[in-house]
């Protein structure tokens, strides 16, 4: 009965860091007025026809950060937005955004490699018609 307990605590430690990627995976914060929405997850998360649409390459050193900053419909969405992804070792990449508009939906796009449970630190610029305005935030990504 002993041993139960324990594995009982560590398939809860699994579950826990599992569902913590999926639930943590979309976060937003409020930026010069926008409510900007980011989310990092792996390419292979993608369903396959979502990916070669985008023409996004799944596997499993792969990830994509998505933003959108929304507005009421009065403010111009903003012109461009770019980034760099910063790993354990003070390795900096830059991101190539790619807008994505879908209907009246509007976001970008970009991929990145990973090394599996690195802390990464993610600088993301909005680019608006006047100034520019930055944020940032850290996110490991997990492999499978």
């Amino acid at each position: 009965m002993r041993k139960f307990a324990k594995w009982r605590w560590v398939l809860l430690a699994l579950a826990t860091t599992a569902l913590n990627q999926y639930t943590s995976a979309e976060q937003s914060i409020e930026l010069a007025g926008y409510e900007v929405h980011y989310s990092v997850v792996r390419s292979t998360f993608l369903q396959p026809e979502v990916a070669a649409r985008h023409e996004i390459v799944r596997a499993k050193n792969r990830a994509v950060i998505t933003i959108s900053a929304l507005h009421d419909d009065s403010t111009p969405p903003p012109d461009r937005i770019t980034g760099s992804v910063t790993n354990l070792l003070s390795q900096q990449i830059p991101l190539q955004f790619k807008l994505i508009e879908e209907g009246s939906a509007r976001y970008y796009l970009a991929t990145f490699l990973f090394t599996s449970e690195e802390p990464l630190t993610f600088k993301v610029q909005l680019h608006l018609a006047d100034e520019s305005h930055e944020f940032s935030f850290k996110q490991p990504v997990y492999a499978q």
